[in-house]
């Protein structure tokens, strides 16, 4: 088999040698090849690729915790509208980011995975731990191309995992971006900035290379213009074998994968402390201390993360510093004595660190109050001239549906004062909400601060949670004036807002029969039901009443007959229904209830939760 007919083989339907274990078997990409022929969205200049890994359904995972898995090889290719192929992404000269996932990637919940660049420049990583996978992309800049210009995709990788007991698939695919700094946004069942192109048959890992192919061209145009790699004549790639003699393999420098700030969004005062991170392909020791340099003036000095991955610097805002409205790391300063290597001695390349945090903005204003001369000058002001600014909340109690469901938070802000400069605090946010203003900004976290501006601009609550549950959550939000001159602080009384899930399902409470004849009709129904000798209505244990939805936003509730002449006619045809519908639906059954969630199998929603590389 030549690696052309190993790409027609993994991207034809049904191909799959296994399936991933906790995928909900509704979900279309539960059984692997996903997506047709896709040109690029019109006006996107931005693609990359991305894999996950997963625990076979059906297998032992016992080995898995020891388990590792080796990824090599991981390019992304670019088909032109005129013919001809172009690599826009390559594991050779790029790093590979990613982490653990929930195995639905429910809330995007996730926990870090550790990873080791090997000699021959592939990675380490380890196997997903127990209901969760390894998802990873490249992790640099996402790759491009004239809008326009392209019209399908080609991705490959080589794996492999250490342990003969392990069972493990894994599969590989690609996402449209609309450019390298898109933000993630899901919005109304969307993914704005990320649509999927698609994803291949899942492969079986072993303790040999398996190469993973990804392409959304049709047989035959693969077939007439192969991308580069896969040459008609050409066998499966494969790896070298590591040298049995005794050479030394070459050192590659350690890079930075990820630049973060905490917090990562908000206004910074005088006295404030900012925490910076800085994540590398592997371990670094430091000496001396080296320092950030930032676009308000200051330094970030060297904190901490010595012999890991992972290095701290920190920064308090000083009234010598500038206002910035997006604080940013604008170069690393190694002085003379410092230093930051791998264990090999080779210094860290720090291009990486260089990231504009956007929403993270530094108020630096002079806090110099006045205070009278003697005691005898009435004049002179003695009290704060700022004045406490007014919050309000259209309505404290909403309910927003999740999966990328929205409302407005009717959040307002106003002062007496025209000098005073105002911001709202907001602190509780969920994991899985976004608040977005008008502004065109974007904020997350337990703890942001917006100005006056962005507020007045109106906010909208965005909610991503993919649970089953139905959550509550509390934000509480608080006005802060001050004054420029005299510095003075006066802030609003607290405000609380409950954000409710929207319920998966609608319920109803049954009608009440007007005239009823003795009978007891019987009905094989999902919940217990019991009959009463004295009328004919039927009557279940909780809920009282049957909701099937067959996709937002219409559904059907059956309720009791107005009458009991036809009860049992009426109750076992609808039931009869119901069981056909649900015999050919990939539903989900809920406590008390039955819901048939289509939406949840028509789309592969993982991958936006994490195929964007992180930020740069």
């Amino acid at each position: 088999m030549t690696a052309l007919t190993d790409t027609i083989y993994q991207n034809t339907r049904g191909n799959s040698e296994a399936y991933p274990e906790g995928v909900p078997t509704s979900y279309n990409w539960y059984s692997g090849k996903v997506g047709g022929e896709s040109s690029a969205p019109a006006g996107f200049s931005a693609i990359t690729g991305w894999g996950q890994i997963y625990p076979e359904a059906g297998a032992s995972t016992a080995a898995n915790a020891s388990a590792h898995v080796q990824i090599a090889d991981f390019e992304t290719w670019v088909h032109l509208t005129t013919g001809g192929w172009v690599k826009v992404q390559d594991q050779a000269t790029d790093s590979i980011g990613g982490a653990q996932y929930l195995v639905d990637f429910s809330g995007g919940s996730n926990i870090p995975w550790t990873q080791t660049r090997l000699p021959d420049g592939s990675v380490s990583v380890n196997a997903p731990a127990a209901g969760y996978n390894d998802h990873f992309w490249p992790g640099g800049q996402r790759g491009t191309y004239t809008p326009g210009t392209v019209d399908g995709v080609y991705v490959q990788a080589l794996m492999k995992t250490d342990n003969p007991n392990a069972n493990l698939v894994a599969n590989i695919g690609a996402d449209w971006w609309r450019d390298t700094t898109a933000p993630y946004v899901y919005q109304n069942g969307v993914f704005v900035n990320n649509p999927g192109v698609g994803m291949n048959n899942w492969v079986e890992l072993t303790t040999e290379w398996k190469p993973l192919y990804f392409t959304s061209l049709s047989p035959t145009r693969l077939q007439t213009d192969p991308p580069p790699p896969l040459v008609t004549s050409a066998p499966i790639p494969t790896l070298p074998t590591q040298p049995t003699s005794p050479v030394t393999p070459p050192n590659i420098a350690p890079t930075v994968l990820q630049a973060s700030a905490l917090p990562g969004t908000g206004i910074e005062h005088v006295g404030d402390t900012i925490t910076l991170t800085l994540r590398f392909s592997e371990t670094v020791n430091v000496t001396g201390t080296p320092t950030l340099s930032l676009n308000d003036g200051a330094k970030a000095a060297y904190f901490g993360g010595s012999g890991t991955n992972t290095l701290t610097f920190k920064t308090t805002v000083a009234t010598t510093h500038t206002d910035t409205s997006a604080l940013a790391i604008t170069g690393v300063n190694i002085p003379t004595g410092s230093s930051i290597k791998d264990a090999g001695g080779l210094a860290a390349n720090l291009l990486g660190a260089v990231k504009t945090f956007t929403g993270l903005q530094v108020d630096v204003d002079p806090i110099s109050p006045t205070s009278p001369t003697s005691p005898t000058n009435p004049t002179s002001p003695t009290s704060p001239s700022s004045v406490a600014p007014v919050l309000t909340v259209a309505d404290p109690t909403l309910t927003v549906a999740g999966r990328g469901g929205t409302v407005g938070l009717g959040v307002k802000v106003s002062t007496t004062d025209p000098n005073d400069k105002v911001t709202v605090n907001i602190r509780g946010l969920a994991s899985y909400e976004t608040i977005t203003d008008g502004l065109g900004h974007t904020f997350s976290g337990r703890n942001i601060t917006l100005t006056k501006e962005q507020v007045d601009s109106g906010l909208t609550l965005h909610n991503y949670y993919r649970g089953s549950r139905d959550p509550v959550d509390t934000i509480t939000l608080t006005a802060t004036a001050k004054d420029p001159v005299t510095g003075a602080v006066t802030t609003s009384s607290t405000k609380w807002m409950t954000l409710s899930d929207a319920p998966s399902a609608t319920t109803t409470t049954p009608t009440t029969p007007t005239t009823t004849t003795p009978q007891t009709p019987t009905v094989m129904a999902p919940a217990t039901a019991t009959t009463s000798p004295v009328t004919s209505t039927l009557t279940a244990s909780a809920p009282q009443s049957i909701t099937v939805t067959a996709g937002p936003p219409a559904t059907t509730t059956a309720t009791a007959p107005a009458t009991s002449t036809a009860v049992a006619s009426q109750a076992n045809q609808s039931f009869a229904l119901l069981n056909q519908y649900m015999a050919a639906s990939p539903g989900r059954v809920d406590s008390g209830q039955i819901v048939s969630a289509i939406s949840n199998g028509t789309t592969w929603g993982q991958e936006s939760f994490l195929t964007r590389p992180p930020a740069s």
